[in-house]
């Protein structure tokens, strides 16, 4: 069991789209070329329409033999590369910052709860509100993707 004060760690990678769909996934440890494709199978799992998703830098990770992740996936997925370090380009980062800023970093965890479900719920928030996923996408640094 957890005791207070223990520090916890999670990990999670998110989407989001202009038209105010958000997703996201929760896992341990660092992301990696593998995990990655198998992130992204799951988002494409049953998708007819072509998706375009935007990585930044960190998403950037590749198989090892330096498969590049485009091959990796078939179907109607193209990639977007940002460069390296460039969050205010991401509305994804926009939708972190505002997780950070209004939710679990603002509250300490008590003796025995998990960061996991914590975040997961946070995260399902902002993916039942389609006018908050949407209003990331409005910020002038990532104009260049939408004309909302």
């Amino acid at each position: 069991m957890q005791a207070a004060g223990q520090r916890q760690s999670i990990s999670a990678a998110s989407a989001v789209s202009a038209k105010g769909a958000f997703w996201f996934s929760t896992y341990q440890g660092a992301l990696n070329g593998e995990l990655l494709v198998e992130r992204l199978k799951k988002l494409m799992h049953r998708r007819k329409k072509p998706l375009h998703l935007v990585l930044d830098g960190l998403a950037r990770p590749q198989k090892e033999g330096g498969e590049d992740l485009r091959c990796l996936h078939p179907g109607p997925l193209t990639l977007h590369f940002l460069p390296g370090y460039a969050p205010d380009l991401n509305p994804d980062e926009l939708a972190w910052s505002h997780a950070k800023r209004t939710g679990n970093a603002r509250r300490p965890l008590r003796k025995g709860k998990k960061l996991e479900p914590r975040v997961a719920a946070q995260l399902a928030e902002i993916g039942n509100n389609p006018k908050l996923a949407r209003s990331f996408f409005k910020h002038p640094s990532v104009a260049y993707i939408s004309d909302l």
